[in-house]
């Protein structure tokens, strides 16, 4: 085995000392073993430009290096090891050393998510039949955002992060960590939560922040998403509006010479109150515009008013949730006592929810409709030429409906709907389409 002098030693590159830092307690005991025992050459390292760079072992480094010097040589097992075996020792030793630290699982998440990003370790694809409201696009850690084709050459999910990662169930889920860490990492990149509100917190007790937090905060999203339609619905009765009101205008200048060009004095008549209507019917467009802009731009400002509201309290409940964790008031299973002490008053329903519930009724209603929803004409196209289909894309498109089905079936009994009966018994009916 090769000697390097702990001065060319390097931790691992995807190791963050300054967000996990060393532990001087395990310094010290190492340290102490050393001088009973030896040092134990079994750390795993790979060569780079002359140097060693290990893939575990970091506390031993410094108590090798406090203990002889930096000069002293020491050996290692060397490795052929890539960046990705590199991340994957990382993690593990991670949870070896750390346990349930969730500031460590965080950081975990992060070096893994910018190291495939910058296309320095390969996830496993995402399925084709994964919702587009569970896959991220690294370096991003939000889901489901919209974002434009330049942005969408590393997606992942958590069950492919967890499976490169091996924080997998024994179901084949990922662990509920991975999902927390992912969330926590998001809330802290957007201001959110800070990672100090994660130190010395548990796996555990950091699910009870970001859940509490989460909820805060998607409770005033739900009711920007309710101004937000009312917005959109003013926006183009606006729209509807102007197109009246410049059709009034066409017409009342048009008979405003036909009126001038008459030849007899009826015609004349005709013409001239014929071109007041369409004047008066201008000015009557013109007001509904305006009053429809009007509701518009205060339906925007409420909505972005509810989205700033739902950052603020998602910073409110995460750090006192956090607080008294730390402080040992309570347990993770008390945070949502404290969550609702630090929301205040929680509002009821929002305004409008019953006709924005109609509207996403309508809007479902549509989905695979042979006379809306376009994706039915490629379907039909596709069960034409099934036979032709490679066996695993045909399976793959039946599948995914299946997903897709069951996806349905499942908030449908969120609803309180029974779904054990057929399909046909469960439609809605034709007089409810718009």
């Amino acid at each position: 085995m090769p000697a390097f002098a702990i001065k060319d030693i390097q931790a691992n590159p995807f190791r963050h000392i300054g967000r996990y830092p060393i532990r001087r307690d395990k310094v010290l005991a190492l340290r102490e073993s050393i001088k009973t025992t030896g040092f134990w050459d079994n750390i795993v390292a790979r060569q780079r430009n002359g140097k060693a760079q290990i893939a575990y072992g970091h506390h031993r480094l410094v108590a090798l290096k406090e203990e002889f010097g930096p000069n002293h040589k020491v050996t290692l097992i060397t490795r052929d090891l890539d960046d990705g075996a590199m991340l994957q020792i990382m993690a593990r030793e991670n949870l070896e050393e750390w346990g349930t630290s969730a500031s460590v699982e965080q950081e975990t998440i992060r070096a893994v998510v910018e190291a495939y990003a910058k296309g320095q370790v390969q996830l496993p694809k995402v399925g084709p039949e994964t919702s587009r409201a569970s896959i991220r696009y690294a370096p991003a850690f939000a889901a489901g955002e919209e974002v434009d084709s330049t942005r969408r050459q590393h997606p992942y999910t958590a069950e492919t992060l967890a499976r490169f990662i091996g924080w997998i169930q024994p179901s084949g889920d990922p662990q509920r960590k991975v999902l927390s860490a992912l969330t926590a990492v998001q809330f802290i990149d957007e201001g959110l939560l800070h990672e100090k509100d994660f130190e010395g917190l548990t796996t555990k007790q950091a699910e009870a922040v970001i859940d509490e937090a989460r909820k805060a905060r998607g409770r005033r999203e739900a009711e920007a998403r309710v101004h937000r339609m009312q917005a959109e619905q003013a926006e183009r009765e606006a729209q509807a509006a102007q197109k009246r009101r410049e059709e009034a205008e066409r017409d009342r200048r048009r008979l405003e010479l036909e009126a001038a060009d008459a030849r007899n004095a009826e015609t004349r008549r005709k013409a001239v109150e014929e071109a007041k209507r369409q004047a008066q019917q201008q000015r009557e467009a013109e007001d509904a515009r305006r009053h429809a802009a009007a509701r518009g731009t205060a339906e925007r400002h409420r909505e972005r008013a509810s989205m700033e509201e739902g950052r603020r309290k998602a910073t409110t409940v995460g750090r006192a949730v956090s607080e008294s964790l730390k402080a040992g008031k309570i347990g993770y299973r008390q945070a949502v006592d404290v969550a609702i002490k630090a929301e205040g008053k929680r509002e009821g329903a929002p305004r409008y929810i019953e006709e924005y519930a109609k509207r996403v009724t309508s809007d479902l209603n549509a989905i695979l409709d042979p006379d809306r929803d376009q994706r039915v004409k490629r379907l039909l196209e596709l069960v034409k030429y099934r036979d032709s289909l490679d066996p695993s894309v045909r399976s793959d498109l039946g599948r995914t409906l299946v997903v897709v089905g069951n996806r349905a079936f499942d908030y449908a009994r969120q609803f309180g709907v029974d779904t054990s009966g057929k399909v046909s018994q469960l439609a809605l009916p034709a007089k409810t389409r718009s």
